[in-house]
């Protein structure tokens, strides 16, 4: 398991007074689903996909059981900012930096709604040492502070990345636990890929295009995420081997440079995933450690679901047990050993 680095300088008053200000302005351009229906210029597709969001929103609610909320029941149109995670990590080990949050306790990424912001943050932690990996987020959740509403942005996104998304944030308005990031945003990526794959097939008819697209990004996924993992294994065998630090990075660059390679050589279906490590693409322990965040485990939730006979909705309402547990158990709390644990009843 990977060692942990708290911050506590971050987020600080004046990181919440300039993220208060992109937040206000997407907040304060919100217009109902319906409204902008009717007053905004969107495109046929545009329009077309914004009127799958409240079907996407009740399969969720009603066919998988996750929290109704009130987010996506709005758009702001005009919003075109992009959000900017930061997240960083020892060059020689997989130890990540942690910002502090008040509720939802320790993260390994910070947002921005301001690049030069990102890029001051990347500047800093770069100083300090650490590898630091900056991406854009789609999407993001505020998990019940506010009523999250779409972005235009979103509407240029195929209907599978954009089903996944939906059921990706009521995910984390159904089950979130304090403190621990890496098991909630693995939570919700297993159970929103489940939810948009289920969603999608028994629509497969009326869409066979989006459908197709699923099938394809599963094969991608699954390939890239076995190649990842790999990788992440043979650092860790690296990075225990009591090696000194110089000697470390030397043969990680060695062991970049032949996955890159290796990649490279592999049949993908999608462009994305095929130009995923090329090499103007980043690949460092900033990366690979938000890609352990958003995958850990996974083979863990699919023998939870499993136990429930692969009935989703039975798996989700059973985990909504989690976070009380967490509150009950305090500092032992072992997410993954209640995860384990979990099984219908009786």
């Amino acid at each position: 398991m990977a060692a942990l680095c708290l911050t506590l300088l971050l987020p600080g008053c004046a990181y919440v007074a300039r993220q208060a200000r992109g937040q206000f302005e997407l907040m304060a351009g919100r217009v109902p689903l319906e409204k902008a229906l009717a007053t905004v210029d969107f495109t046929d597709e545009e329009a077309a996909k914004l009127r799958l969001v409240p079907a996407i929103k009740a399969f969720g609610e009603e066919r998988v059981g996750l929290s109704p909320t009130k987010n996506y029941d709005t758009i702001n149109p005009t919003f075109d900012q992009v959000i900017w995670n930061v997240s960083g990590c020892s060059p020689h080990r997989f130890e990540s930096h942690l910002y502090a949050f008040p509720v939802v306790g320790a993260l390994p990424y910070i947002g921005f709604f301001d690049r030069e912001d990102a890029d001051a943050e990347r500047a800093r932690l770069e100083e300090l040492g650490w590898e630091v990996y900056v991406r854009s987020a789609g999407a993001y959740s505020t998990l019940g502070w506010f009523k999250d509403p779409l972005w235009r942005s979103m509407l240029q996104w195929d209907r599978e990345q954009l089903s996944n998304t939906v059921l990706h944030e009521l995910a984390h308005a159904t089950v979130w636990i304090k403190g621990d990031g890496g098991f909630n945003e693995s939570w919700a990526g297993f159970v929103g890929d489940q939810a948009a794959r289920q969603y999608l097939r028994e629509r497969q008819d009326e869409d066979p295009d989006s459908w197709r697209l699923l099938l394809d990004r599963e094969h991608d996924s699954v390939q890239y995420k076995a190649f990842m993992q790999a990788l992440v294994t043979r650092l860790q065998g690296l990075y225990g081997a009591g090696l000194s630090r110089e000697e470390v990075l030397r043969r990680k660059e060695r062991i970049f440079e032949e996955a890159r390679e290796e990649y490279g050589g592999l049949g993908w279906r999608l462009e994305g995933y095929r130009r995923s490590l090329d090499p103007d693409r980043p690949l460092d322990n900033a990366r690979l450690v938000q890609f352990r965040v958003y995958n850990t485990k996974r083979e863990r939730f699919t023998a939870a679901l499993e136990r429930f006979d692969g009935e989703l909705p039975a798996f989700v309402e059973a985990s909504r047990a989690l976070p009380a547990l967490r509150k009950a158990q305090g500092k032992d709390f072992d997410p993954w050993a209640a995860l384990d644990a979990l099984k219908p009843e009786g």
